[in-house]
């Protein structure tokens, strides 16, 4: 009789203790919430989190968006919700600038001037031998600064269709803020 390798006897342990059904579904999560339920948004089902945290001072969930131009390189489209608690509600516009400020010290920065959303922050960067449109949008939950950062890779495999998607879902999470 053949020994039971141990990572078989772990995954049964897992599936038994009911923890393999949430893994297994993890992508269709929708609903996302931080800074103790003053900050909630929605994403489309099939964005992976790739990293969340959920405490402290700034919090942020960072999803990966499934792009099949992107197979084969080292290019990633990714959509991150940053939250920072402010000491003040005056504070937030200044918090707005800085992001801004910040943007345009990325390797490659340059305004996207054909950008008509004026809430958006639209831009160019490189990262690597690829270049992206970035759109940063910000948002005030109460006491807290809430920016949605999305991050295309310009790549000669993507479709319009495929972008116009991304850039809708991304304006999306936006405006699920509540």
């Amino acid at each position: 009789m053949k020994p039971i390798p141990r990572l078989l006897i772990l995954c049964a342990a897992l599936f038994a203790a009911g923890a393999y059904p949430a893994a297994a579904f993890a992508q269709g999560k929708t609903e996302y919430t931080l800074n103790s339920g003053q900050v909630n948004f929605h994403v489309p089902p099939t964005w992976s989190a790739i990293m969340e945290k959920s405490d402290g001072n700034p919090q942020a969930v960072v999803f990966q968006i499934p792009d099949p131009a992107t197979q084969g390189s080292e290019a990633t489209a990714s959509v991150t919700v940053k939250t920072r608690q402010l000491k003040s509600a005056a504070e937030f516009p200044s918090t707005v600038a800085n992001g801004f400020e910040h943007a345009k010290t990325q390797s490659g920065y340059e305004n996207d001037a054909s950008n008509t959303n004026k809430a958006v922050h639209q831009y160019f960067v490189m990262q690597g031998k690829t270049r992206y449109l970035v759109r940063d949008g910000f948002a005030q939950a109460g006491m807290v600064s809430v920016e949605v950062h999305c991050l295309r890779p310009l790549l000669p495999a993507n479709t319009p269709a495929w972008n116009k998607d991304f850039d809708s879902a991304c304006d999306g999470v936006l405006t699920s803020l509540k």
